[in-house]
């Protein structure tokens, strides 16, 4: 089997409740992680009961800049003041 890596762009909306904004964003990236064997293997397994040939070896994410406050919450809290 050939070994192929694959880049692709993801976008994440992870909805915290926190004491303030600040403390907020920094918990978001704890969430963000590679997904670990067991997920990995599980993937594997579905795709192979779909018939399709191929295996997941590894999964790396990297945060590339900080998380933004989504435009849908910037509007609730502005009427929420």
């Amino acid at each position: 089997m050939n070994e192929y890596v694959f880049e692709v762009q993801l976008v994440a909306a992870v909805r915290v409740h926190g004491v303030d904004e600040n403390v907020a964003r920094k918990v978001v990236s704890s969430v963000l992680g590679s997904p670990g064997t067991e997920e990995v293997r599980m993937a594997n397994e579905n795709n192979a009961a779909l018939g399709r040939n191929a295996l997941v070896t590894d999964v790396d994410f990297s945060i590339g800049n900080s998380p933004a406050l989504s435009k849908a919450d910037k509007r609730k809290s502005k009427l929420g003041r």
